[in-house]
C-alpha cells in the first residue's frame, strides 16, 4: 500500500467514525450546545489519552504494533504513516469520555442548587 492510500484510508476512517458518533449523538432529533461542547471535549480527550505512554499504549512485541488508547484501543500505529483505526475502541472511548464529562457537569450543577438552597435558608 502507497503512502497515499494510507493516508486516504486513515482520513476515511476519521469520517466514518464521525458519522457514527453524529448519528448515535442525534438519535433523539437534536443536538445542542451542550452535546457540540461536549463531543469536541469528548474527541480531544480521546485522542490525548491515547498518546500518553503510561496509560494509553500497549507494544505488541511479536508484530511491532503500538496500540494506542484508553481505557479501549482507539489506534493501531505500525510505523511510518501506518495508522489504522480500532472503530469499536475509538467509538468506546469517545462515549466513555463523553458520558465521564456529562457526569462531572450534573455533579456541578447539583453543588450550584445546593449551594443556592444554603444561601437562601440563611
Amino acid at each position: 500500500m502507497s503512502e497515499m492510500e494510507k493516508v486516504i484510508s486513515f482520513l476515511f476512517g476519521i469520517a466514518m467514525n464521525a458519522l457514527i458518533i453524529m448519528a448515535l449523538l442525534s438519535l433523539n432529533g437534536k443536538i445542542n450546545r451542550q452535546k457540540k461542547w461536549l463531543s469536541i471535549l469528548s474527541l480531544i480527550s480521546t485522542i490525548i489519552f491515547s498518546f500518553i505512554p503510561t496509560t494509553g499504549t500497549r507494544v505488541d512485541k511479536d508484530l511491532w504494533e503500538y496500540h494506542l488508547g484508553f481505557p479501549a484501543e482507539g489506534f493501531i500505529y505500525r510505523g511510518g504513516w501506518d495508522i489504522n483505526f480500532s472503530s469499536l475502541g475509538f467509538i468506546y472511548n469517545f462515549f466513555f469520555f463523553y458520558w465521564v464529562f456529562k457526569f462531572i457537569l450534573k455533579v456541578r450543577e447539583v453543588g450550584v442548587a445546593i449551594a443556592k438552597g444554603l444561601k437562601s435558608q440563611s
